[in-house]
């Protein structure tokens, strides 16, 4: 008996926020549908299923005088197929159940991913390939970005990015590291097909994906406590509406 333990059930009441607007918008450089989602946040112990907000009215304007008027072709998705232009700055606005809610994001110059490539790490005498982006990145200007990785087909949690703060007119080797969402995560492994989009992006999206980045993918006790990032979008809307070059390389791990 003096080695009986018992357990006690713990309930912890989480505090339920009213649901919020999230507005993930996007224009890049490529011609093509450029989206912007419109979803309602749900509650801490929901199944993270978003709910679509229809019947919006979205549209986008731009320094040059130009205006596009967004079309709902889904349920919260509005989409218009066109171009960015670099240096010129777009300005949202979307008008959701009577408010109006507007963000302004000026698509940066685009910065050559020159490559990218398989580096090898020894972690406790175990192997560990991990893929590296080549940037080229330009003197004398403020440079931020933000990557997407693809492995397989499958887009990583983990959230990339970075700025020239320190290493301005240097080439940069970044690495981008990744691990599978399962218990038998071995990394990358010949074979995987490995797909990364390099975004150039302006000051205050890479604050906003720099305050993700520490909240995801570090691991146990570690990284900051979780918290919606600061959002360019006025009227306490979340997420983020960015104006970005993109451009994607892809590997075959050797």
């Amino acid at each position: 008996m003096l080695f009986t333990s018992c357990k006690k059930i713990i309930e912890i009441d989480t505090n339920n926020a009213e649901p919020q607007l999230v507005i993930e918008g996007v224009i890049t450089n490529q011609i093509g549908d450029q989206v912007i989602k419109i979803s309602k946040s749900v509650s801490y112990d929901d199944q993270s299923i978003f709910p679509a907000v229809s019947g919006a009215t979205v549209s986008v304007s731009d320094s040059r005088g130009n205006n596009y008027n967004f079309t709902e072709n889904a349920a919260g998705v509005y989409a218009l197929r066109m171009r960015g232009i670099a240096g010129v700055t777009y300005t949202m606005k979307a008008v959701v159940e009577g408010k109006t809610y507007t963000a302004i994001s000026k698509m940066p110059t685009a910065v050559r991913l020159d490559s990218i490539g398989v580096v090898v790490n020894t972690f406790f005498n175990n192997e560990r390939k991990t893929i590296a982006a080549y940037v080229l990145d330009p003197a004398g200007e403020a440079n931020y970005y933000h990557f997407n990785m693809y492995v397989n087909d499958l887009q990583s949690d983990r959230v990339y990015v970075n700025n020239d703060r320190l290493t301005n007119g240097n080439n940069l080797r970044l690495q981008l590291f990744y691990s599978k969402n399962d218990d038998d995560d071995e990394g990358l492994l010949t074979g995987d097909k490995v797909a990364v989009d390099m975004h150039c992006i302006d000051a205050n999206i890479f604050n906003y994906w720099y305050a993700l980045s520490q909240q995801s993918g570090r691991g146990p006790n570690q990284g900051t406590t979780p918290a919606n990032p600061t959002s360019n979008i006025s009227n306490g809307a979340l997420g983020y509406f960015s104006a970005q070059t993109n451009q994607r390389l892809s590997i075959v791990v050797p």
